[in-house]
């Protein structure tokens, strides 16, 4: 039990070390999302084109298809397909090996984020499943913020060594991967309870948005 609190601790730790430039990629989500929903809003042309197509690709997004089709009858296994998807791909790979390149995660944050803005502005739900959707985004979107500081902070420590109190990018390099696993157990958290959170009720309720939703 000590072992556990005292890796918290040291996630919290790396957490307010990296405050910064983590609340920088909240606000980025923020905005991005408020963008996507204000240019559908406004019945932008592009925006419009994209939200259409973007809704033609998602009725056929392979990822899905196990969530209404073999596991669709077990709760437990939802949950654990979710967080293994949204932690390995919506995470890792496209938000923290990307960060040696260090602007990529940034760049990945914003585009999902308005792509999520255009994709949910209008839809005809009902209060409990915005409260669901949001509280959904909140948590998933919290642990991709974490989980895109720690590729950005290890792709700078490469490009700005000192930064970490070292002319060694190596040597700077380890110090930002090391927090970067630590700051990984707050990313597994907030994805988990994700994943719980949205799969419990939606195995009861049935999706949020439907595929007559999307026929626009």
């Amino acid at each position: 039990m000590s072992y556990l609190t005292n890796l918290f601790n040291e996630s919290i730790s790396a957490l307010k070390r990296r405050k910064n430039l983590i609340m920088l990629l909240v606000l980025a989500h923020t905005v991005f999302f408020i963008l996507g929903q204000w240019m559908v809003a406004q019945k932008i042309p592009g925006a419009l084109f994209l939200r259409t197509e973007l809704y033609k690709m998602i009725q056929d997004m392979p990822f899905l298809k196990p969530l209404t089709g073999i596991l669709a009858d077990s709760l437990s296994l939802k949950i654990i397909y979710t967080l293994f998807v949204n932690l390995i791909f919506g995470a890792f790979l496209s938000t923290t090996l990307t960060g040696i390149v260090f602007f990529l995660p940034y760049v990945i944050a914003v585009w999902r984020s308005f792509v999520m803005g255009i994709l949910i502005y209008g839809l005809p739900l009902t209060p409990l499943k915005l409260v669901i959707f949001y509280v959904t985004l909140i948590l998933e979107f919290g642990g991709y913020s974490i989980s895109s500081a720690t590729g950005t902070d290890m792709g700078l420590s490469l490009l700005w060594p000192l930064r970490k109190g070292t002319t060694s990018r190596k040597h700077s390099f380890l110090i930002a991967f090391q927090d970067s696993m630590r700051l990984y157990l707050l990313v597994f958290i907030l994805l988990l309870i994700g994943a719980i959170w949205e799969m419990g009720w939606l195995h009861y309720l049935g999706p949020i948005v439907t595929t007559e939703m999307l026929k626009i």
